[in-house]
């Protein structure tokens, strides 16, 4: 059966199947037949406060971050603890990676603090509810002492053959970067 013929009955598929097939449709990247299920969906009205589009674009980016922060520490830690594990040249080598992820984790939180401040938000507070609180707190502990500054992280990208403007991300591109996605979410739910 062809998918113009089965998009014939798209109207009949329930909430949970028509979302399964939007996700396959996206992960294919099948613009058109995510188009046809969107078309096809019985439209509902709800009633929300003023600041469910506000709340459901912080949920996004929250989370988005949140992901980023315990990735950025987990490659910390594992190049941490394969620098401890090396000798030589490539110990000395994955220590200063280790450095730049340090580094990094540390951008990551400020510039999420950069983009909390101009939005008048607490940033504790979504770290406070979600999971991987004390991974964080441990790794923000540890990249303090062992990460790099933004000059040093700098230098060895730079020695390591990376440059130009975004060689590095800085507190203040995350915290643009941030904005930016947060501000395209308020659009769609505004």
């Amino acid at each position: 059966m062809t998918s113009a013929k089965l998009s014939k009955h798209y109207g009949a598929l329930g909430a949970a199947e028509r979302l399964a097939l939007l996700l396959a449709a996206g992960a294919r990247s099948d613009d058109v037949e995510r188009e046809r299920l969107m078309g096809t969906a019985p439209r509902v009205t709800w009633q929300v406060p003023d600041t469910f589009g506000r709340a459901l674009a912080l949920l996004v980016v929250s989370s988005q971050q949140r992901m980023k922060l315990l990735e950025l520490a987990a490659l910390f830690f594992r190049t941490r603890a394969l620098a401890n594990e090396m000798q030589g040249r490539s110990a000395k080598r994955m220590a200063n990676v280790a450095g730049v992820y340090g580094y990094l984790l540390r951008a990551q939180s400020d510039g999420w603090a950069q983009f909390c401040a101009a939005e008048q938000l607490d940033p504790t507070v979504c770290e406070r509810a979600a999971p991987g609180a004390d991974v964080l707190a441990l790794a923000y502990q540890e990249a303090e002492a062992f990460g790099f500054g933004e000059e040093q992280a700098r230098a060895f990208v730079s020695g390591e053959g990376a440059t130009g403007p975004d060689a590095l991300l800085t507190a203040a591109a995350i915290a643009a970067r941030l904005r930016d996605g947060f501000e395209s979410l308020l659009q769609q739910w505004s």
